[in-house]
């Protein structure tokens, strides 16, 4: 408990939670609703895509959209963790925010391999990628959860009285 104490007394923590103007929380919330929306959105077309939804379109130059997804994903990253930090000593021992990360650390190597294999993979085959499909259903489904779980975190108070 003495980590998290000492992260949530720290200025950053400090001045996210109690700024004079109210915008510090805001700005933050705001950074890390732009990352996920970029994560998810982008990642959602092109796992949609990968399982065959609209195959007029050309899969190769989705491969462009990776920059914005890794993009959101640092700026998710980054923005979470300062408003963890903020209210640490509750946050950071919220059963929904524990399953989040774990999603989220599922999700994040999922999305490298789709790359990697759909992307990097000389002569891939669309008709022959089975476990591709695999990995775009379980980004959907981990993606979704984790947006759930990210807006269930705002009434857990309610849920386990933290």
């Amino acid at each position: 408990m003495g980590l998290l104490e000492f992260l949530e007394q720290t200025a950053l923590s400090t001045f996210i939670r109690e700024s004079s103007s109210l915008l510090a929380f805001p700005t933050f919330l705001c950074m890390h609703t732009l990352g996920l929306s970029l994560v998810v959105g982008v990642n959602s077309v092109v796992a949609i895509r990968v399982l065959g939804v609209a195959s007029s379109i050309p899969l190769q130059p989705l491969k462009r959209l990776y920059p914005f997804i890794w993009v959101g994903l640092i700026l998710s990253f980054i923005s979470g963790i300062a408003l963890a930090m903020a209210k640490a000593t509750t946050l950071m021992l919220n059963p929904i925010l524990l399953v989040k990360l774990v999603m989220i650390s599922c999700a994040a190597p999922i999305m490298w391999l789709l790359e990697k294999k759909v992307f990097r993979t000389p002569g891939f085959k669309e008709t022959e990628a089975g476990s591709t499909k695999i990995m775009a259903v379980a980004l959907l489904v981990l993606w979704t959860a984790v947006m759930i779980a990210g807006r269930l975190i705002a009434y857990s108070g309610t849920i386990f009285g933290l």
